[in-house]
């Protein structure tokens, strides 16, 4: 995973580090290909992994909990993004049937 610490203020380090632990909670492969960083444009510090078709992420202003952690799908036929509060899905298993669901609404 490509990850610049040297381009992070140490908040945004802190919600890296939990984005991390809330993964591995989840039961992702952190051993793949895939970045954490900071968004240049919204000030989110994300997560991205090239096996899930999502993204976790934390927005600039919040508290290192579980509720403050979203779920963020983009649609790659129509550029359509959707998010989801994490709080709302307890299992991986869970996030990926959100996403199924929500990718087969868009479609019809």
């Amino acid at each position: 995973m490509k990850t610049n610490y040297e381009k992070m203020t140490s908040w945004e380090i802190e919600k890296a580090s939990y984005l991390i632990l809330t993964a591995k909670k989840l039961g992702m492969d952190l051993c793949t290909y895939g970045e954490l960083a900071v968004n240049e444009y919204s000030g989110h510090t994300y997560l991205w992994l090239e096996d899930y078709n999502f993204t976790l992420f934390m927005p600039i202003n919040c508290d290192l909990k579980r509720d403050d952690v979203y779920v963020l799908h983009t649609d790659f036929e129509t550029g359509e993004e959707t998010e989801e509060s994490l709080k709302q899905f307890q299992t991986l298993n869970e996030i990926e049937e959100w996403i199924s669901f929500t990718e087969f609404s868009n479609s019809n």
